[in-house]
């Protein structure tokens, strides 16, 4: 629901909820539900222990820049980003994908039907 603290619908809000809650934290994991929602080919271990530095919406895309990589993520029409204990009943049923952080904390990208439509592009930054 848009205007929720802790849930997004839309890239610009997004953006400053995952920069309000998420930039500074280092990542344990990051894993995608989706099979033809990663658009990349990258072990995403590599991924584990970067921090995320910032967030930006660009266009239709979330940037994310983490010490390392960097992630865009097309969220399409439908999906949406919540912020939530990992634990938390908030994660959802079916999430597309997840960023899960050493403080106990995580991303979730959701979207209400089956197919999984958001899409994830993972780099290595360029330096």
């Amino acid at each position: 629901m848009p205007g929720s603290p802790n849930k997004a619908t839309d890239v610009v809000t997004a953006a400053k909820l995952i920069s309000d809650h998420a930039v500074g934290a280092t990542l344990s994991s990051f894993r995608v539900f989706g099979i033809n929602s990663l658009k990349t080919y990258l072990d995403l271990d590599v991924l584990k222990d970067q921090v995320l530095e910032s967030v930006e919406a660009v266009e239709n895309i979330l940037h994310l820049e983490f010490t390392r990589h960097s992630i865009d993520i097309d969220l399409q029409r439908t999906g949406s980003v919540s912020w939530h204990a990992i634990e938390s009943e908030s994660a959802g049923k079916n999430p597309t994908g997840g960023f899960f952080f050493s403080n106990g904390f995580t991303l979730t990208l959701a979207e209400p039907a089956r197919t999984k439509r958001i899409s994830f592009w993972v780099r290595e930054r360029s330096t």
